[in-house]
């Protein structure tokens, strides 16, 4: 073989194997761009979703911390009109019903935003109003206010405004609780 043919041949040999490395390496750069991209897209996409979580949840926490404090703003009211029955007239336990309907129209938030603890809590708030309520209008019934029935009466209303007193300060621990996490 003759030096002009061995160098062709090496010529074509030296092409070829330049032409074959460099595929072999465009393949892998073209691989490695799109695992990079697949990558790149997923840490986004993951991202994106972790993003949306944590908005949700201040969001969530921030309607949750604005229907506690209605919902104990309500409790209030129900204690403020409560002391003002003081003579057990009709208009002062009528104020004192409708500050018990607000407080259980209040506690319609907490049902729809829980968690689940919260709207037992609240629950059990409205049961000792109710409670409290009945007792006070058992109470305003009786008309010999000097009888032991009426002693009797009254210390039953003092239980049930210490259990809607007991409950209120539960369902704040909650609330605390739900809104620390």
């Amino acid at each position: 073989m003759d030096q002009g043919v061995a160098a062709f041949v090496a010529g074509i040999a030296g092409m070829v194997g330049a032409l074959g490395g460099a595929v072999a390496g465009g393949v892998a750069a073209v691989r490695g761009a799109r695992i990079g991209a697949e990558k790149t897209a997923a840490a986004t996409r993951q991202a994106v979703h972790d993003q949306a979580a944590a908005e949700h949840g201040h969001w969530l926490r921030e309607q949750r911390r604005d229907a506690f404090a209605a919902f104990i703003t309500a409790t209030q009211a129900v204690t403020d009109a409560s002391k003002a029955v003081t003579s057990m007239q009709h208009d002062q336990l009528i104020a004192f019903n409708e500050s018990i309907q607000g407080l259980i129209k209040i506690s319609s938030l907490i049902t729809l935003i829980g968690p689940e603890e919260a709207i037992n809590a609240a629950g059990r708030v409205i049961g000792a109003a109710e409670r409290f309520r009945q007792r006070m209008w058992e109470e305003s019934r009786i008309t010999d206010h000097r009888s032991q029935e009426s002693s009797d009466a009254s210390d039953r209303t003092d239980e049930a405004a210490d259990g809607y007193t007991e409950m209120v300060q539960r369902f704040i621990a909650v609330a605390q609780g739900v809104l620390a996490r």
